[in-house]
């Protein structure tokens, strides 16, 4: 019976052939294939580069591997030369999946009547991405030669930041695929920033997630609310608001998310003249006009993880091509063990930046800096990072309206410092009257102190 790990290794071992190698995982191998591949990966990672089978014997003479080798892997009988790199390597990831799957599924039912909903959920997720972690589908061999000479204009799209009209015009903006941090002190407004952010590109036509972990749903849709209508935040949370308040929400909302339907057309009209609000929300839960074809999600989790942000990303990227934009609120209190530990606090930026690749959108998610504009808990958070800032305000007094926004770190483009011009009451950033600042800033005048922190 023909054994493709056996013939797996032979191959490699025979052609040595590196992007056949960078294809293999050893998650693909058990016992003694498990133990040969292990030997190579050892070998490649002293070496930069796949050893010939004398040199493997040499370094190791281990008389069971040699014995394997020679009996199991240079065997005639272990020698299909019509049998494709491609199909191997396929067939393999194939029977990783079913007897991880298998192995999954047996622990998963043993358990099961002591997982509550969103523990199920949770397993379920996990396990998924553990299997796309050793599923690779993604082709990342590239001859030169072979691209394009000229650029096109769907290769490499900016999208405006949503922070700063001159910051876009020299440095063009976010891009798919980075991973955007944004650091500020505790209560500072980088939810709120966030949210711009978020915004701006959905204005755009993309589809854009929101995934909110301290704040309920509730206080980030009466922000985004105010933010579309102008309306005082806080006239909208706390429920006081006046008819003209209802109205101009109203409108903003629905030229903002529905698509301009003669009969939704003709009920606003009424209701602007009827003032009968609660008619409205009738009507437009029976009715279901239909919405545009971007959205706007908000992800409502105080226990979310890694796997429930890949799934969700998973979900509307598959329903919604135009799914460009995750913003997750805020990296430093994703679920994770050991949640404080540097380490886990790298692994976090890590990964959120594998999401973004993954998925060809821009991932942006605010963290918290310590009293000397550090990131807290760890520092190593943006290495991962394409763009990351920090920000203050500029002056409490003079202007309470501006923040400073301090570039930490740019991959691609020109290290900027400028203002962002926030309308604090409707929580709203006017990016057309920033302007770049280029002076020098204090540690202490960088950061601010707690007490300028703004409290919305």
């Amino acid at each position: 019976m023909l054994d493709l790990q056996k013939l797996t290794l032979g191959r490699l071992l025979a052609t040595r052939d590196n992007d056949f190698y960078s294809k293999l995982m050893p998650e693909y191998f058990s016992g003694m294939s498990l133990v040969l591949f292990d030997k190579i990966k050892n070998f490649y990672k002293a070496n930069l580069r796949l050893p010939s089978i004398e040199e493997l014997l040499i370094v190791h003479k281990d008389v069971a591997l040699q014995d394997y080798i020679d009996t199991q892997i240079l065997s005639d009988t272990n020698k299909y030369e019509t049998i494709a790199n491609a199909f191997l390597v396929g067939q393999l990831q194939d029977h990783y999946v079913r007897e991880d799957t298998i192995r999954f599924l047996d622990k998963f039912m043993d358990d099961f009547e002591n997982y509550e909903k969103v523990e199920i959920i949770d397993k379920l997720q996990e396990h998924v991405l553990q299997l796309n972690k050793a599923s690779p589908s993604v082709d990342e061999l590239f001859d030169v030669g072979e691209l394009e000479f000229f650029p096109k204009g769907d290769d490499f799209t900016l999208y405006p930041s949503g922070l700063s009209t001159e910051y876009d015009s020299v440095n063009g903006g976010f891009a798919l695929q980075e991973l955007v941090l944004l650091g500020g002190r505790r209560g500072s407004g980088k939810s709120i920033i966030s949210l711009n952010c978020a915004f701006n590109r959905f204005k755009q036509g993309a589809t854009v997630a929101f995934f909110t972990i301290e704040m309920r749903y509730k206080e980030v849709y009466d922000r985004l609310l105010s933010i579309i209508s102008e309306v005082p935040f806080l006239d909208i949370y706390r429920n006081e608001l006046k008819e003209d308040q209802k109205l101009r929400i109203l409108q903003a909302k629905v030229n903002t998310f529905y698509q301009p339907e003669p009969e939704l057309l003709k009920l606003v009209d009424e209701t602007t003249r009827t003032k009968d609000f609660d008619r409205f929300e009738l009507e437009m839960k029976n009715r279901k006009f239909p919405m545009k074809d971007n959205r706007f999600f908000l992800i409502d989790d105080e226990s979310l993880n890694l796997s429930r942000i890949d799934h969700y990303c998973n979900l509307f990227s598959s329903k919604y091509p135009n799914f460009n934009m995750a913003v997750v609120d805020y990296i430093n209190i994703i679920k994770i063990p050991d949640q404080k530990d540097w380490k886990s606090q790298i692994v976090l930026s890590d990964s959120l930046k594998s999401v973004a690749r993954k998925y060809n959108i821009t991932v942006l998610s605010p963290f918290q800096i310590d009293s000397s504009g550090e990131a807290r808990f760890a520092k190593g958070i943006l290495d991962f990072a394409d763009r990351a800032f920090s920000f203050m305000p500029v002056d409490q007094e003079k202007d309470p309206n501006k923040l400073k926004m301090l570039t930490s770190k740019i991959r691609n483009g020109k290290t900027i410092n400028f203002e962002v011009f926030m309308n604090w009451p409707c929580v709203k950033i006017d990016p057309s009257q920033s302007k770049v600042i280029n002076e020098q800033l204090l540690p202490g005048e960088r950061y601010g102190s707690e007490e300028s922190s703004k409290d919305l």
